[in-house]
């Protein structure tokens, strides 16, 4: 076969293959060569991953139980000192361990809210029917137990109240939303307002008052935190007393690591 016969018929497609085979080899270096350094990378980053797993502290389910009987041991003591340093509330209004909490809170407001109002009424005053509770009834136990503790307050300054001859206590509420102090050094207690508005008719409120600071200075003190007397209506000789309390709480261990 003549050979430049043969190039001059096949030397298109010939450059062509030739050309095609040394693209295809450089592609080749190029993308090998990422891949080689994309390897190298990720191999780095596994073994410094692996050199920080071994020197990080780990936690084994020993650890972790030790550290739940210390969060226990903790609570335990917290709820100690609470006791100690904040009055107790009385049974009626705290939550047995063996009722849920919404089934106890739905029972005592209704048989208290028929037993208060209706004594008062028979003492010739009038409550305000909702007994500061709020429209819509709490479903957390912690707000359960909040407004519960509120209205051990309230029950107790409304019999304080009629039995000194108030005709009316009105502008009852209770707060849904308790305060605390903000900050790093915030206090340990979360107050829950509670305030109402106490009317006597032709008669001093003097007797009153007196009670409400002697229940502040017994064992188990109301937390006023705010009062004022009005002066006296001239026309229906009124005098109005505007009460606030602060119900104080002891914020649970739990509650203060979650935040």
């Amino acid at each position: 076969m003549n050979f430049d016969a043969f190039w001059q018929t096949h030397r298109r497609f010939i450059l062509g293959f030739v050309g095609g085979v040394v693209v295809f080899f450089l592609l080749l270096a190029m993308t090998g060569n990422g891949a080689e350094e994309k390897l190298h990378r990720s191999k780095s980053t596994i073994s410094s991953t692996k050199r920080k797993v071994k020197t990080s502290a780990m936690y084994g389910s020993r650890q972790l139980s030790e550290l739940q009987q210390r969060l226990q041991a903790l609570q335990a003591r917290n709820q100690e000192l609470s006791a100690q340093t904040l009055p107790p509330f009385r049974p009626r209004f705290q939550i047995p361990a063996s009722t849920p909490a919404a089934q106890h809170y739905i029972g005592l407001t209704g048989a208290l809210r028929d037993e208060l109002i209706g004594w008062a009424l028979r003492h010739n005053c009038e409550v305000d029917e909702s007994l500061g509770l709020p429209p819509v009834s709490p479903s957390q136990p912690q707000q359960i137990e909040r407004v519960l503790h509120g209205l051990d307050v309230v029950e107790r300054v409304v019999r304080l109240a009629v039995e000194h001859g108030a005709v009316e206590v009105d502008k009852i509420r209770i707060a849904q939303k308790s305060r605390r102090r903000p900050g790093r050094n915030r206090s340990p207690l979360e107050i829950t307002p509670v305030s109402m508005d106490v009317v006597f008719r032709r008669l001093s409120a003097t007797p009153f008052l007196r009670s409400l600071f002697a229940e502040q200075s017994a064992g188990n003190p109301l937390g006023l935190v705010g009062m004022e007397i009005l002066p006296q209506d001239g026309k229906r000789l009124e005098q109005h007393v505007r009460l606030e309390f602060g119900v104080g709480q002891a914020v649970s261990l739990a509650e203060e690591v979650q935040q």
